[in-house]
């Protein structure tokens, strides 16, 4: 579902007039969106995850490639916006600034580090993991070969795309070592990866602090994700007049996607970027 609120009959609320129609016609709200951006750029701000959203899903996390191309068209999108792009992703800020360049506003570990100081005096980069949770995991992490461990620092991360049917046992032993240490900590889901953090924070929180600045705040926010964490981002969105632009893949898969693959995603902010030359 496009995560915008909806009037009587069935249109979308919004005030440049462009994006409208029912639910079945949610493949066109992206290129919609695009005319009211370029229409109206001091009026919206952009946050997009980035695997699964901006680059393509790879088995392993270092083995990302970033397309020729998108971070110049990366740059000339937060020009458009004055500056009114973000990214927000589990990752860490390292690896952003690794892949895109240093010079982006960005959230990294699901709202754990941002590259400011937040409003309420959060550092931006947070400790690492308890030891005792750390060595908990790498226990569970030997049982199978096909399962692989991602040390983020205060973010442990389990993929299991080469051992699928480990899901289950993974879960439920990440759970009971989180209760048996009574750590305040959560697991959170993704494409094919269990991810356990401190709670509190997540890409909506995220959301959150960054709309509370400047060039960001008073616009209407597009949250563009592939992934369950990124509804909490969605719901943000939606309760600030803004959208949620879902990019199908394990998660999302109904077929009505606004995104089909990062590549559309790719291409949109392509066109977006034409509109600077």
């Amino acid at each position: 579902m496009l995560t915008k609120s909806r009037n009587e009959n069935g249109s979308h609320n919004n005030e440049a007039g462009a994006v409208s129609g029912p639910a079945a016609g949610e493949r066109a709200i992206a290129a919609a969106l695009a005319l009211d951006i370029a229409g109206n750029p001091g009026g919206f701000a952009i946050f997009t995850d980035f695997d699964g959203t901006l680059v393509d899903i790879v088995g392993r996390p270092e083995d990302v490639v970033v397309p020729r191309g998108l971070r110049s068209d990366i740059r000339q999108v937060r020009a458009l916006l004055g500056g009114a792009f973000a990214i927000v992703t589990g990752r860490t800020l390292a690896e952003v600034g690794r892949f895109l360049g240093k010079e982006l506003d960005a959230s990294g570990l699901h709202g754990i580090e941002f590259t400011f100081a937040t409003a309420a005096g959060q550092p931006p980069r947070a400790g690492d993991a308890p030891r005792e949770l750390v060595e908990g995991i790498v226990k569970i992490v030997a049982t199978d070969p096909g399962l692989r461990l991602e040390n983020k620092g205060a973010i442990i991360a389990v993929h299991y795309r080469q051992a699928p049917a480990a899901h289950g046992r993974l879960k439920s032993g990440l759970l009971d070592l989180i209760a048996t240490l009574r750590l305040d900590h959560q697991i959170k889901e993704g494409r094919a990866v269990i991810e356990v953090m401190p709670r509190g924070q997540s890409k909506g929180t995220a959301l959150l602090e960054f709309m509370q600045r400047t060039p960001f705040s008073g616009r209407r926010p597009i949250m563009i994700g592939d992934d369950r964490a990124d509804e909490d981002a969605f719901a943000v969105a939606r309760e600030a007049g803004g959208y949620g632009l879902r990019v199908a893949g394990e998660h999302f898969n109904r077929g009505d996607e606004p995104f089909a693959h990062a590549r559309e995603v790719r291409a949109w902010f392509a066109t977006l970027a034409g509109r600077m030359s």
